[in-house]
């Protein structure tokens, strides 16, 4: 039997707001019908804070520490809370209709698409699963933290008791993005400096930390591919951009409202 084939793109290293363009062009176009379903991997050049599409900046964000430190301010298509992106991060993006993955709403959608997310850490030896569906949410009493690697989620993965890695989704129409964040080390010594947070230590750990050695990124990268090639029976065909996504980057990015020191996707 032929396997269905998708898309597979490692952009590697970009600035924040292209990333994040990129993203939401791939979005368009896979539901335009254009491109097949597509795991897209990619990291971040200069650092970058990514801040959830409906999230107040100005409640999350020090813009001067970030200004001062080099550090890009944008906004993803997708909700949550802040991220910050470095080199030291494997971020990766997947487009997909719910007819595909036969599923129903968000959390019906998180918890399908986990399953190759867990066999592509599992394979790199780390005994990650899904935050428990009993899992409580967190506490209206506790105060705000900005930060999304500071709390759990229920569409969070986990290794024992900590997040691993943070997901954030957006559905239109019955097409999903799910943009995923992983990081390789956490930089919790700059959480401090820029978020608008209380210190408190965080609800995660790295990769590095959790794997308790450093794991490359292209390894990192083959896994999460090998791993979400498995749990749904497909084929990934090495690709690229395609010129009409590309365009519909640059678009989105000349038209994004500025967020500090850079342009970041525009808020709904």
């Amino acid at each position: 039997m032929t396997r269905e084939l998708w898309r597979y793109i490692d952009s590697g290293p970009q600035p924040g707001a292209l990333n994040m363009a990129l993203d939401e062009a791939l979005f368009e176009a896979h539901a335009a019908g254009e491109v097949p379903p597509t795991l897209r991997i990619y990291t971040w050049r200069p650092a970058a804070i990514s801040l959830g599409r409906f999230q107040r900046i100005e409640t999350s964000v020090d813009l001067d520490a970030c200004k001062r430190l080099g550090i890009d301010v944008v906004r993803r298509p997708t909700g949550g809370r802040a991220i910050l992106h470095t080199e030291e991060e494997v971020t990766f993006s997947l487009v997909v209709s719910e007819e595909r993955l036969g599923t129903r709403g968000v959390m019906d959608s998180y918890r399908t698409l986990a399953a190759g997310i867990v066999a592509g850490l599992r394979s790199l030896g780390l005994d990650a699963k899904l935050v428990e569906r009993s899992a409580p949410s967190p506490s209206p009493a506790m105060p705000h933290d900005p930060a999304c690697f500071a709390v759990k989620a229920r569409c969070d993965l986990v290794v024992g008791s900590s997040k691993l890695v943070g997901s954030a989704q957006v559905q239109r129409r019955g097409y999903i993005l799910q943009q995923n964040s992983l990081p390789l080390r956490l930089q919790l010594e700059d959480w401090d400096g820029v978020f608008l947070r209380q210190s408190r230590p965080p609800a995660a750990m790295g990769l590095w930390e959790a794997a308790r050695r450093e794991i490359p990124y292209a390894e990192v990268a083959q896994a999460l591919r090998n791993g979400v090639s498995n749990a749904f029976g497909v084929v990934f065909e090495e690709s690229h951009f395609s010129q009409l996504e590309l365009s519909r980057a640059r678009a989105l990015v000349d038209r994004a409202g500025v967020l500090g020191n850079t342009t970041g996707i525009p808020a709904a």
